[in-house]
């Protein structure tokens, strides 16, 4: 008896091979995007051990290599000043970035295809509460080098959250470990950095795969509509071992690649620059991913409140609360209220859908008027003339994609109304 059968008998091994190696993946190059956020996580994990042998969680004021001021700062500029430790926190900057961005456009390929139609809804919520849970993973980081820009910004946040009513004092305080800056926060954000948020994001995207091997994947149809009397059951594309595999790890070289290119060309928070924390509050703007709740906070007047009982509800807690937190509801809802039927094997063309599309259109460029907003003192742009653009564009994007969609849909040679 060989090895292989022997092992096969008590493991089985050839129905795990027919199960699970055996699956197909799609080859369309957008179901690679899931695949570029994992490898991201991946890549955090590993450069995050490496700079947690080097990075001290204290604000206790220490000299060390000629700096005098807080450890965490101290260690930071520490890490900046050896080759590969300024390689490695640049490739974890970059990383991070891109696994948010890769995170965000899989879940608009989803939205655009209605892949989050049944049985899928519970992968849509998951696929949201990994996208909140990488930016709060990135903005816990922001404390951690402790210079002037980043204990100003989690100063702004730390503000946003004790605007919430009610309870924003009493939840501010218990995350941020006293009122800040505390001795205690950096511990407490460091902690939150290294072991709840990977463990968390661990968790979701496990929960994710198990979904989608449980579910399959959808497939992209050629036209408009999935060709008549298509199989349901099955989907067309390379099995994971050995096809899949081989792509994955060709994928991962190349993001290497780019992380590594970005990380020598581009330098990121420069921490030196900033200096250690001063009683004088610099101008800060966050990144890309949160620039929109930014530029929403500065287009909301400062004298906007409403009173209700025991509380008031201020401009902050509206701009950076209410508003992104009823975004997100709809968001999260989509899936029930998208009522149209589903396909067990074809996510739906973008163009099938005109209302879809034209909805999906107008909340991006909203949020890209938002964002713009955040850059208004540098573009001379007033709050009355951003107004206007964020109720005139987001209409126009989308009620220009809705009449374009219905005239493609109608004139597609697949589309029911053309064969019934």
């Amino acid at each position: 008896m060989s090895l292989g059968t022997w092992l096969d008998e008590r493991l089985g091994l050839e129905r795990f091979r027919a199960k699970y190696l055996g699956k197909p993946f799609p080859l369309h190059p957008s179901f690679f995007l899931g695949e570029i956020a994992l490898f991201c996580f991946i890549v955090l994990v590993g450069t995050g051990l490496y700079l947690a042998l080097f990075y001290e969680p204290s604000i206790e004021t220490v000299t060390s290599g000629g700096v005098t001021g807080p450890a965490a700062y101290v260690s930071a500029l520490l890490i900046d000043g050896h080759p590969l430790g300024i390689l490695i926190r640049r490739i974890h900057h970059w990383a991070a970035h891109l696994m948010i961005a890769s995170v965000a456009l899989h879940l608009l390929r989803i939205y655009f295809t209605a892949a989050y139609r049944k049985p899928r809804e519970p992968n849509w919520v998951l696929g949201l509460v990994l996208l909140v849970g990488s930016i709060g993973t990135s903005f816990a980081g922001y404390l951690l080098p402790y210079d002037q820009f980043s204990v100003t910004a989690t100063a702004i946040g730390y503000g946003i959250l004790r605007s919430a009513p009610w309870i924003g004092g009493t939840l501010a305080d218990f995350f941020f470990a006293g009122q800040f800056p505390s001795p205690s926060t950096v511990p407490r954000f460091y902690s939150y950095h290294v072991v709840f948020a990977p463990v968390l994001l661990s968790a979701l995207i496990g929960a994710h795969l198990l979904l989608v091997f449980k579910q399959k994947h959808t497939e992209l149809p050629h036209s408009v509509l999935p060709p008549a009397g298509a199989d349901e059951r099955a989907i067309s594309g390379v099995p994971l071992w050995p096809g899949q595999t081989v792509l994955m790890a060709v994928l991962f070289l190349l993001l290497l690649a780019a992380l590594s290119l970005l990380s020598a060309l581009l330098p990121v928070h420069p921490s030196a620059l900033y200096g250690p924390p001063q009683p004088v509050t610099p101008e800060v703007k966050p990144d890309w991913y949160l620039m929109w709740v930014y530029g929403a906070l500065k287009m909301i007047p400062g004298t906007l409140s409403f009173r209700l009982p025991g509380a008031t509800i201020g401009s902050e807690a509206i701009g950076a609360m209410i508003l992104p937190g009823l975004i997100g509801l709809v968001v999260l809802l989509v899936p029930w209220l998208d009522r149209a039927p589903a396909s067990a094997r074809y996510a739906e063309h973008p163009l099938r859908s005109p209302a879809r599309l034209g909805f999906g259109l107008a909340g991006l460029m909203l949020l890209g008027v938002f964002s713009l907003a955040g850059f208004s003192a540098e573009l001379h742009l007033s709050v009355p003339v951003l107004w206007v653009l964020a109720l005139v564009a987001p209409a126009v994007v989308g009620w220009g994609s809705y009449t374009y969609a219905s005239r493609r849909s109608a004139a597609d040679p697949s589309h029911p109304r053309r064969n019934g």
